[in-house]
C-alpha cells in the first residue's frame, strides 16, 4: 500500500519528464522500501519483547539495557554547574553553563566548539580541555567561586556507555572518534587536572540517558527520549523491580526508577525483524561494522545519505540518470551525499526543481536535467519516508514499555 501512496504521489508531482523505463524502475524501489501498517506493528511487538529480553540476567538479547539509577533531587539553591555534550564524530563538543537562583533555573549560556579531525581524533580529551578552559574564561565563571570551590560538570557521550563505571563499551561507528574501553569520567578528569580547572566530573552517561534526565528536571511526567543524530538511541525510565540484572529495589540502591539505556539502534541485528533491502545490505557490508546496529542504518543521518547515494548510482549503472551530464564521478565516492541535502531536495516544490539543482551543481559538479531532479528528489522521498515509518514504530514501543513500567510501579498491574 505505501508503494501504490508513493506511485500516486508522485503521479500529482511533476513526473512527465520521467520516461517509462525510469518510472518503472522509481515504482520497484518505492515497493522495495514500502512498509506496511502490519509490518510496523509486528516491529512494535518485537522490539517490546527484546527490552524485556534485555532486562534480564544473561540473555542474548538484542538490546542491551544497560541501567543507570536516576535519584530525583531538588535544584541548587543558588550557583552554576556545567554540561558537555562531546559528538561521536569528537569533532563537535557543545558546552553549556545553568545559573540556579532561589533553587530554579535563572539563566542557560551554551556555545558549540568545533575541532578540525586530525585534532579530535589525536587528543580529543585535551581539546575538551581547552574548551571548557575557553568557555569558563568568557563568561568569568571562575570569578563567582569561592576558594577551593569547583564548578560541577556534566558530560554526555554521542556513544554506547556503560553508565555503572561511565566507561564507551561499543566499537566506534563511521566517522566517529574510536573511544572504545575508554573511562570517559578519568579522562576528563585528567585533562581537566592538567588545565588547572576549578571543575569536578559529577557524571557521565549515554546522551540518551542525559536527555531523559534533562525531561525529566523540566517535566516530572517524562518518561521516554529519544536521539536521533549521527546515531539513533533511547532511554525510558523502569520499575526496578522489572531490571533482574539489579537483583531488584536493593540493587538499585531503593531508587524509585531506573533510567534504561536501550541501545535500540541494535534492534534486527539477531533476526529478520526488520525489511532490509539490497540497498541496506549493501550500505551494511560496506560499513566499519557490519551486521551491527541495523535499526539505526536505517533511520540515522549518518547513513540515510548513503543510501540514497547507493539508489543514484543503481540508477547511473541502469543509464536512466545523469546521462549525458559529465563526469559524475565524486557521486561514487562513499558517504559523499550528506543526509543534511535530503531536506532541503525533498521540500523544493518549484517548477525546475532548483534547490535539487543547486544540490547537484555545488556538491558534486552535476549537470542535471529536470528528470534527474526528479528522480533524486523521489529518491531522497522514499528513503526519508520509511525512515520516518521506523522512527515510528520505535518510539511507539518505548511509549509502551514506559507506560507499562509506570503502571507496575503504581501497582496498577
Amino acid at each position: 500500500m505505501a508503494g501504490l501512496k508513493f506511485v500516486q504521489q508522485q503521479q500529482q508531482d511533476s513526473t512527465s519528464a520521467l520516461s517509462d523505463k525510469q518510472r518503472a524502475m522509481l515504482e520497484d524501489v518505492a515497493a522495495a522500501f514500502a512498509v506496511s501498517d502490519e509490518q510496523l506493528a509486528k516491529i512494535v511487538a518485537r522490539l517490546e519483547a527484546e527490552m524485556f529480553r534485555g532486562l534480564a540476567r544473561n540473555t542474548n538479547a538484542e538490546l542491551h539495557m544497560e541501567p543507570a539509577v536516576v535519584r530525583p533531587q531538588a535544584a541548587p539553591a543558588s550557583g552554576v554547574s556545567l554540561g558537555m555534550a562531546i559528538e561521536a564524530t569528537g569533532r563537535r563538543i557543545r558546552i553549556a553553563s545553568v545559573r540556579f537562583e532561589a533553587g530554579c533555573v535563572a539563566s542557560t549560556t551554551r556555545q558549540v566548539f568545533v575541532a578540525p579531525t586530525a585534532e579530535a581524533h589525536a587528543d580529543l580529551f585535551g581539546f575538551a580541555a581547552f574548551c571548557l578552559s575557553e568557555f569558563i574564561q568568557a563568561h568569568g565563571l571562575e570569578q563567582e567561586l569561592a576558594p577551593g570551590q569547583k564548578l560541577p560538570l556534566g558530560v554526555a557521550v554521542g556513544q554506547p556507555v556503560d553508565d555503572s563505571q561511565s566507561r564507551v563499551c561499543e566499537a566506534a561507528k563511521e566517522d566517529s572518534v574510536d573511544l572504545c574501553g575508554s573511562d570517559i569520567a578519568h579522562r576528563v578528569r585528567d585533562a581537566v587536572l592538567c588545565s588547572h580547572l576549578p571543575v569536578r566530573v559529577a557524571s557521565v552517561t549515554n546522551n540518551a540517558v542525559s536527555a531523559l534526565v534533562a525531561a525529566q528536571f523540566h517535566d516530572s511526567t517524562a518518561r521516554v527520549a529519544a536521539v536521533f543524530n549521527h546515531g539513533a538511541n533511547a532511554a525510558y525510565l523502569e520499575d526496578p523491580v522489572r531490571v533482574e540484572r539489579l537483583a531488584g529495589p536493593a540493587g538499585a540502591d531503593g531508587a524509585d526508577a531506573v533510567a534504561i539505556n536501550t541501545e535500540i539502534g541494535r534492534f534486527g541485528a539477531g533476526s529478520d525483524a526488520l525489511p532490509l533491502t539490497m540497498w541496506d545490505r549493501r550500505v551494511d557490508r560496506e560499513s566499519r561494522c557490519p551486521l551491527a546496529r541495523p535499526l539505526e542504518k536505517l533511520v540515522a543521518d549518518q547513513y540515510l545519505g548513503e543510501i540514497v547515494r547507493n539508489l543514484v548510482t543503481d540508477f547511473m549503472d541502469h543509464r536512466l540518470l545523469f546521462a549525458g551530464a559529465g563526469d559524475v564521478r565524486p557521486i561514487n565516492a562513499a558517504y559523499s551525499f550528506h543526509t543534511g541535502y535530503v531536506a532541503p531536495i525533498i521540500e523544493d516544490s518549484s517548477d525546475e526543481l532548483a534547490a535539487v539543482d543547486a544540490v547537484l551543481a555545488a556538491e558534486f559538479g552535476i549537470r542535471s536535467s529536470t528528470a534527474d531532479r526528479q528522480i533524486i528528489r523521489a529518491l531522497c522521498r522514499v528513503v526519508a519516508e520509511r525512515a520516518a515509518r521506523l522512527s515510528g514504530a520505535m518510539l511507539a514501543a518505548l511509549a509502551l514499555k514506559a507506560a507499562a513500567a509506570a503502571a507496575s510501579h503504581s501497582g496498577d498491574v
